[in-house]
């Protein structure tokens, strides 16, 4: 409604007249005004207390929603860190997937027990050795140490190719023991000659290839001089030239016992 109507409402209050010229005596003008200015104020206090019941509604949801987060009264608390593996990334179905290379391990060289022996043979492996190593068997328990065929680099690390030890009795008895026939090691092959030790007082020892006697070079345990370690010269076709009838001589050349004078392979 406008003021316009509100004036209308004013004029049609008693003592207004309604019809015919208006008696500008009988007009009481402050009355009218004061009237239209009553009505006027009724209708904003109207319509301020709807606005008042709205915001009231709106302070009641948010509140209402307030609580519902706050159900807990009792303070948060931060989560326990935890530890997330990364996620792969897809692989195109275009690429095949591939496993990621996997170090692999060092080999542990060879822990000799006592002196490294040159064998004087050099190849592509580098320098041709031999040395003792120290075995315990629960299988074997008259068997403490075996023979290891390696090579030493010119840095000074050695690898073990062919190690052989007594797996019949005492290691110690007197004769032969873990007598190797040649073989072939590594790629490309690295041909390991003849090789084993013998327990006693061997001074000479001596063999046949192709029906020709052919010596052998030895090498006594520093740790122990009743093991003597031998070898025989390498040739380039190994299984073809095994050297056969081992025998043992003292320092007089009195024929010492042949123990296991029977050459194996591996």
């Amino acid at each position: 409604m406008t003021d316009l109507d509100t004036f209308r409402q004013a004029l049609q209050a008693p003592g207004v007249p309604h019809r015919g010229a208006p008696d500008p005596a009988a007009l009481d003008i402050d009355k009218i005004m004061a009237r239209g200015r009553r009505i006027r104020r009724r209708r904003r206090l109207v319509a301020c207390g709807g606005s008042a019941c709205l915001a009231a509604g709106l302070i009641s949801a948010v509140t209402g929603i307030s609580h519902l987060g706050r159900q807990d009264p009792s303070p948060a608390q931060a989560p326990a860190a935890s530890v997330r593996s990364p996620v792969p990334s897809p692989v195109p179905s275009s690429v095949p997937a591939r496993p990621s290379p996997v170090p692999s391990a060092s080999p542990v060289p060879p822990v000799p027990a006592g002196r490294v022996i040159p064998a004087g043979i050099r190849d592509q492996a580098g320098e041709l050795v031999f040395f003792v190593v120290r075995i315990h068997l629960g299988q074997l328990p008259g068997t403490g140490f075996g023979i290891m065929a390696g090579h030493r680099a010119a840095s000074g690390t050695l690898t073990g190719d062919v190690e052989t030890n007594e797996t019949t009795g005492s290691a110690t008895a007197p004769g032969f023991h873990a007598v190797e026939s040649p073989i072939e090691t590594g790629a490309p092959g690295t041909a390991i000659p003849e090789f084993g030790y013998y327990a006693g007082p061997a001074a000479t020892i001596t063999a046949s290839v192709n029906g020709k006697p052919v010596q052998a070079s030895i090498a006594r345990w520093n740790l122990n001089p009743q093991i003597v370690i031998f070898w025989f010269p390498a040739t380039a076709r190994p299984s073809a030239t095994a050297p056969y009838g081992l025998t043992a001589y003292d320092a007089s050349g009195h024929l010492l016992p042949a123990g296991h004078n029977t050459p194996g392979n591996g």
